[in-house]
């Protein structure tokens, strides 16, 4: 279990509780270090498969883990987003009942004898997910006089509702994956 994959892996779950305390901070030294800690929990989820597979690393706990380590990163992220009054906080919700929900569906799955590894719409997701964060976190930082300041915001927003967006087709392509796994043929 102590492997470098999972040790990446584990490293997105303890910067939840840094991300809170640095957008606490309500400062701009806290915002750096909030969008920080949101680049390298992103650069963790890129490295941890890369490393497993490069180093034959692989296991079934970091293949169950990995899902769980993006779920409470993210839904900590977004829930600290809207703490820190960045998105609305019912969007909150969204995220945490899609994982839910496609956590259900995979377990559906493999009780069916179904393959149960990430779909194409969740990969989609954690990026759209990702770089939201990322954008969110970094509109306050970017300088007035490099770019007009409602055009980033914009785009920041646009981003976060394309996460929104995704996250909803991605709950509903692992339903109906999940569905077509059939009913019980016992």
């Amino acid at each position: 279990m102590m492997t470098w994959p999972n040790l990446l892996t584990a490293c997105r779950i303890a910067l939840v509780p840094f991300l809170f305390l640095a957008l606490s901070m309500d400062s701009t030294a806290g915002l750096v270090f909030a969008l920080a800690l949101a680049i390298t929990a992103e650069v963790t989820d890129m490295l941890d498969g890369w490393v497993a597979r490069r180093f034959n690393q692989q296991s079934d706990f970091g293949a169950q883990f990995d899902p769980l380590a993006d779920s409470l990163y993210r839904i900590g992220a977004f829930t600290a987003l809207a703490a820190g009054g960045l998105i609305p906080v019912w969007t909150i919700i969204v995220f945490a009942w899609r994982d839910v929900l496609v956590s259900y569906a995979r377990l559906m799955m493999q009780s069916k004898g179904r393959a149960v590894g990430a779909r194409l719409s969740g990969k989609l997701k954690a990026i759209v997910q990702g770089v939201a964060i990322i954008a969110l976190l970094a509109v306050p930082l970017v300088p007035a006089s490099l770019v007009d300041p409602a055009l980033v915001a914009s785009l920041a927003q646009a981003s976060f509702w394309l996460a929104v967006a995704v996250t909803v087709w991605s709950c509903v392509d692992y339903l109906l994956a999940g569905l077509r796994a059939g009913p019980d043929k016992a």
